[in-house]
């Protein structure tokens, strides 16, 4: 029974994230269509400082929360994340008030697109800082339902008028609608969370000693935190300084439909393998632990392949029926960030592995590592062969990476057996 219920826990967070993907497949569609190449570039630079900011500010301490709360009782999860909502408020805090006085001292404007960005920067900080408790706490639907409605549910709103109405076809008006969601995914948290004693938590002194130990210990984290998110968002930036805006707007085009995809995997695969590994590590033997990882890796790479084949036969249907026909010349560039989604969506999971065998230090050098070759390939090749060379260093950097970690995985996981054999023979 359990093994059902399991199966169908997955197809439903599976379901979520799938009506993500197709939310977010419009909304690519909608923008470079109606708003234009330009349009599309400002909004994948805007998603980088979204996506960069929470592990800028995060000081790798999601890390430890995801991790403390496996196991543990709706009380203490919500004084951890009491503890580390403190932190983030404080921290955002500070950040946007220095960067908005170093702006005005530089002669810049903060305009209405640059508030809205700013407080949706606020909110995704705030929505990954609850994601990742309620799946160390096995509500991996709830997330993933809480991530539909703060991502996607509001995207066929926002294009729908802008298509009926040409004066709502701006920038602002996508980032207003998705800012609306949030009032929507809040109300549905505090209902999910309603046998959770938040009242008593939320009132209860902020634990400093809980901040300062884990701060003390995640600096090698936030630092691979950064890697991370450097991997993912350097290319368009070093994209936009090397070719500029319209080719960044083409790029990050083809870029959200193939994150659509590794996010997916993300959220509906590889961190449900989180509390599996965790667990498996910590009560079982090593033979537990390598079995439990096949089972991880299959099912990473037979949805990945699936959902990789879907993205790109709806893509290149979409493309075709909007007559978009000048995006069909750069579908080796599509091709080659698809594979790398791919891949990185595997060399996900092996950090996922790697985390849950408490080897911290070797998954922030890994990505350490990682972070650097991406942005030397992407220098390289796009300087050797132009746009289509972001794809070649996209698909090389994963492809590097994946052997690396696999590597060094595997060295772990046989040393464990072999001291474990020798225990057993003693």
């Amino acid at each position: 029974m359990k093994r059902y219920i399991k199966k169908l826990t997955s197809l439903v967070n599976l379901g979520f994230r799938s009506l993500s993907l197709v939310f977010r497949f419009l909304l690519s569609f909608y923008i470079i269509k109606y708003l234009g190449y330009e349009a599309t570039g400002i909004y994948g630079l805007a998603l980088g400082a979204i996506g960069i900011v929470p592990a800028a500010i995060g000081w790798g301490l999601n890390y430890f929360v995801a991790r403390e709360v496996v196991g543990k009782d709706p009380a203490y999860a919500a004084n951890v994340v009491h503890n580390r909502l403190f932190v983030t408020t404080v921290t955002l805090a500070l950040v946007t008030i220095l960067c908005v006085a170093v702006a005005l001292a530089a002669g810049y404007s903060i305009t209405l697109l640059y508030g809205i960005i700013i407080a949706l920067i606020w909110l995704e900080t705030y929505g990954l800082d609850i994601h990742l408790p309620l799946i160390g706490q096995d509500m991996a639907t709830e997330a993933n339902l809480l991530v539909f409605v703060r991502s996607a549910l509001w995207v066929p709103f926002a294009a729908g008028l802008g298509i009926a109405f040409p004066v709502f076809r701006n920038l602002e008006t996508v980032f207003i609608a998705w800012i609306l969601s949030y009032g929507v995914a809040v109300a549905l948290l505090l209902y999910l969370l309603r046998h959770w004693p938040l009242r008593q938590a939320f009132t209860a002194p902020i634990d400093y000693g809980w901040i300062r130990e884990r701060l003390r210990h995640s600096w090698h984290i936030y630092v691979s935190d950064l890697a991370l998110v450097g991997l993912i968002y350097t290319d368009r930036y070093i994209v936009s300084f090397m070719l500029g805006l319209t080719l960044t707007g083409i790029y990050t085009f083809f870029w959200s439909l193939t994150n659509a995809l590794q996010t997916l995997m993300q959220t509906a695969v590889v961190q449900l393998a989180l509390p599996v590994l965790f667990r498996a590590f910590k009560e079982g033997t090593p033979d537990h632990w390598s079995r439990a990882f096949r089972r991880e890796m299959l099912k990473t790479m037979a949805f990945g392949t699936i959902l990789g084949l879907g993205v790109f036969g709806a893509s290149e249907i979409l493309i075709r029926i909007m007559g978009m026909h000048e995006l069909s010349q750069h579908r080796d560039l599509f091709i080659l960030l698809l594979l790398a989604a791919i891949v990185r969506s595997f060399s996900d999971l092996l950090n996922i592995g790697l985390t849950s065998r408490n080897k911290d230090k070797h998954y922030a050098t890994l990505n350490i590592i990682g972070v650097f070759l991406s942005i030397a390939l992407a220098f390289a090749m796009i300087a050797a062969f132009g746009l289509i060379g972001a794809g070649i260093a996209a698909l090389t950097a994963a492809l590097s990476m994946v052997l690396l970690k696999g590597y060094f995985l595997l060295h772990f996981a046989r040393g464990t057996r072999s001291i474990d054999s020798g225990t057993d023979s003693r």
